[in-house]
């Protein structure tokens, strides 16, 4: 497998007026194409930072996020939001889809944001629908679907522009076990179908055995964690 993400050394501080609080002290990351790489750790412990800095939403305080070798540049917004429309999928705690749209339409933002949609755009968006199980569901609001139903639409959307890596972020907090388990093996099956290496930020240790590697993030600072899965 090629080397698809490098993180080095990353660092990020927050200022608060009772003192600065330091979060990553020098996280380091490689993420292989097509692997899945799960990060646990407790609430706090700057997981949804590290994830931030990795999908170019915020810029570290030092180190730097190289993908396929060339490091982001994170002083220039404008190759940064071109960077994460072209390579990255994200996929959040909560949902975040547009309630006036419908499911096929909220699927479909992605691709209008790139370019002018195309037959192309529509059978991909048709395709995802159909692998998570919501092709009956596609004219329906968001406020017309059940809480699984709309985050399997925002897992969909984050495969829409066949990105090379996908970020989620607790994608499955929300949801109740058995929902969360059965949309976490359609997550893993898309995830392997499509060839995408994956960064999962989980308390959930079923979820993150799902995955090629478990990291802990603790102290500012990742470190393998298999052997907390395992047991």
């Amino acid at each position: 497998m090629a080397l698809l993400l490098v993180a080095q050394g990353l660092q990020k501080t927050f200022q608060r007026t009772q003192g600065d609080l330091p979060v990553l002290t020098g996280c380091d990351l490689n993420l292989d194409s097509g692997e899945a790489v799960a990060i646990i750790g407790a609430s706090g412990a700057g997981k949804s930072t590290l994830l931030n800095l990795l999908g170019g939403l915020d810029a570290p305080d030092g180190g730097s996020v190289l993908h396929h070798g060339r490091p982001l540049d994170f002083s220039s917004l404008r190759a940064l939001t071109t960077w994460r429309q072209q390579t990255v999928g994200f996929i959040f705690q909560f949902h975040f889809l547009l309630p006036d749209f419908t499911a096929l339409e909220n699927l479909l933002i992605p691709a209008r944001i790139r370019h002018r949609l195309t037959p192309a755009d529509r059978e991909r968006a048709a395709w995802l629908l159909d692998v998570l199980e919501l092709t009956d569901r596609q004219d329906h609001l968001p406020g017309e679907l059940s809480g699984g139903e709309q985050q399997r639409v925002a897992v969909a959307r984050a495969f829409m522009n066949r990105p090379q890596i996908v970020l989620a972020d607790e994608p499955f907090g929300n949801l109740d076990p058995e929902r969360g388990e059965r949309l976490g093996q359609l997550l893993f099956d898309l995830r392997r179908q499509e060839g995408i290496g994956m960064v999962i930020v989980t308390h959930d240790l079923e979820l993150a055995g799902r995955a090629d590697r478990v990291l802990r993030l603790e102290a500012g600072l990742l470190a393998l964690a298999q052997a907390e899965v395992d047991a």
